[in-house]
């Protein structure tokens, strides 16, 4: 039997993606705490009641958000890049995160700054992706684990890094996307040329960093 929450036929109408939807609107445009889960329903053209019917309250729709742009993150990461190379490899894998970001503002926006506060939930998958992204360069650059300590920090640091560009890149636009892919690259290649320095032993060769930082 049909109820107030759901007004139109079964399938007809994704309800809970519409308010997804609306509420990474809302969450991109102003702060989480100015936020009203009535905007939100407005916003997605639905009643009020199913927020609290699929989510719980605003925090759970957050959560709700954060977990889509992670779904879509991960799935980039099961792209394999084409390149011939190690470092035309990179490039690749580069372009088509920046590209991600350009097609997903507000979602990456939402996970990479936490509007509502500090939450572990978001901690984790923001962690969990970054360390994916690690796993995919280390396969890129033929090493296995356990990493030495100066390549493990190296690397974290280095997709952190990436990250920043990336929300650099959405706020100013002033660069174009290979500028950022070469900006990246160096970056990368310098920071691994830094942790060689401290311990030659970290599995990556001279020769490598070379020709990542010539790319």
């Amino acid at each position: 039997m049909s109820t107030n929450l759901d007004v139109l036929p079964l399938g007809r109408t994704d309800r809970r993606a519409l308010l997804i939807d609306a509420a990474e609107e809302l969450f991109k445009e102003r702060a989480f705490n100015t936020v009203t889960t009535a905007e939100i329903a407005a916003r997605a053209g639905v009643s009020y009641g199913l927020i609290a019917h699929y989510f719980t309250n605003k925090r759970g729709l957050y959560l709700a958000c954060v977990n889509r742009v992670a779904t879509r993150m991960r799935a980039m990461h099961d792209i394999s890049p084409t390149g011939d190379t190690p470092a035309a490899q990179l490039r690749e894998i580069l372009d088509h995160k920046l590209g991600f970001v350009e097609d997903h503002p507000r979602g990456f926006i939402t996970l990479m700054h936490d509007g509502a506060g500090p939450d572990p939930q978001v901690r984790a998958i923001t962690e969990q992706l970054r360390w994916l992204a690690v796993v995919r360069l280390l396969n890129l650059l033929g090493v296995v684990e356990p990493l030495r300590p100066s390549l493990r920090a190296a690397i974290r640091g280095w997709v952190g890094y990436l990250d920043e560009i990336a929300l650099d890149h959405l706020e100013h636009q002033e660069l174009t996307r290979e500028e950022l892919v070469t900006l990246a690259t160096a970056a990368l290649a310098a920071a691994l040329r830094a942790a060689h320095s401290l311990d030659p032993a970290i599995g990556v060769e001279p020769t490598t960093i070379d020709t990542l930082a010539a790319s």
